[in-house]
C-alpha cells in the first residue's frame, strides 16, 4: 500500500492464517474438453476450446473415455503449434472448477476413481454448477474464487490508527499476506526506534505505536467497501455460550408464566417481561405485560 489519497479508504487486517481450519479448495481450471466419445487425447484446433481462446500455460480439464488420459492438463508450445501437456492427477474426491466455456462454464466436476502408483485412472463426474445470487452482482460469492484461505485477526488499522480487536477474529483473507516486521522477508524489521513502530508505513497503515507485532504476524490489504466474510468463535458452557445469548443473561426471564402452542423460530426477545400472563400462540417482542391476560 503506497499513501495517496484513497488510504484513508484501506483497511489492514493484522493477524496469522488459521491453520486447523481450512477452507477446501478445489483445482480451478479455464476451459474443459468433456466428450466420452472419443478415446485419444483431443488436439487444440485454432487454439480455441469450448469457444474459448487458451493461451500456454492454461489449465483444461480434460474427461474422455479413457480414464489413462483424462485429467488436468496445461497448454503447452510444440514446435509453433499448442499441445496439452504436463498431466496432473487429482486425488480421489477432489473437486474441479471450469471458469470458462459455451457449454461447461461455472461447473463442478469430482474425480472419482483411484490414483495408485499402479493405475493413474482419472475419471471426472459433473457434480452441477455454480450456485449464483438472482443478484447484479456476487461479491461475496466471488471471494472464494482467488486463493481465500481464513486467518485469525488480531488488529487492524484504518485512517492512521491501530486498533486490537477484543478477541481474535477469524476472517476471509486473500493470498499469504506480508510480514509486518519478519527481518530478511519484506525488510521491515523495527531499528533503533523509541516508539518501536515498524520502518515502513506502507505495510502498518500507522506513523508510530507504543507496541511491537510479533515477528509471524502478517497483513492483508482491503478497501473498507470490500466483501468479506467474519466467524466469532465462542468457547465455554452451553449456558454461556448458546442461553445465555439467546435468551439474555439470565434466560428468558418468564416468571408465572405460560406459554403454549407456541413457535419461535429464528426469533430475537429482548427488553420483555412477562409476570402473572398467559401467552398462547403469540410473540412478544420488546413488550411489558402485567398481570394480563393478553
Amino acid at each position: 500500500m503506497s499513501e495517496s489519497l484513497l488510504s484513508f479508504s484501506e483497511v489492514l487486517l493484522f493477524g496469522r492464517a488459521v491453520d486447523d481450519l481450512k477452507l477446501k479448495k478445489d483445482t480451478r481450471v479455464r476451459v474443459a474438453i468433456i466428450d466420452d466419445g472419443v478415446t485419444s487425447l483431443p488436439t487444440i484446433t485454432s487454439g480455441v476450446i469450448d469457444d474459448v481462446t487458451v493461451e500456454v500455460g492454461n489449465k483444461v480439464l480434460v474427461q474422455i473415455n479413457d480414464v489413462d488420459a483424462s485429467g488436468v492438463y496445461r497448454v503447452q508450445n510444440s514446435g509453433g503449434s499448442l499441445v496439452l501437456g504436463n498431466r496432473r492427477l487429482e486425488p480421489k474426491g477432489d473437486f474441479v472448477f471450469v471458469k470458462k466455456g459455451s457449454k461447461h462454464k461455472r461447473t463442478f466436476w469430482q474425480q472419482t476413481d483411484d490414483v495408485t502408483a499402479a493405475a493413474e485412472h482419472q475419471k471426472f463426474e459433473f457434480k452441477g454448477k455454480r450456485r449464483r445470487g438472482k443478484g447484479v452482482n456476487n461479491f461475496l460469492g466471488d471471494q472464494f474464487l482467488d486463493g481465500g484461505q481464513l486467518a485469525r485477526i488480531y488488529g487492524f488499522a484504518f485512517e492512521g490508527a491501530y486498533y486490537e480487536l477484543p478477541e481474535p477474529t477469524i476472517f476471509l483473507v486473500h493470498g499469504d499476506g506480508d510480514f509486518v516486521n519478519k527481518e530478511g522477508s519484506d525488510d521491515n524489521a523495527p531499528g533503533n526506534l523509541a516508539s518501536r513502530a515498524p520502518n515502513n508505513p506502507n505495510l502498518t497503515g500507522i506513523a508510530a505505536a507504543d507496541f511491537q507485532f510479533a515477528d509471524d504476524i502478517r497483513v492483508w490489504n482491503y478497501n473498507k467497501a470490500d466483501f468479506t466474510v467474519r466467524m466469532d468463535v465462542m468457547t465455554g458452557q452451553f449456558e454461556q455460550v448458546l442461553l445465555d445469548v439467546c435468551f439474555g443473561g439470565d434466560g428468558p426471564g418468564v416468571s408465572g408464566a405460560r406459554v403454549s402452542g407456541a413457535r419461535v423460530s429464528g426469533a430475537r426477545v429482548s427488553g420483555a417481561r412477562v409476570s402473572g400472563a398467559r401467552v398462547s400462540g403469540a410473540r412478544v417482542s420488546g413488550a411489558r405485560a402485567r398481570g394480563s391476560e393478553d
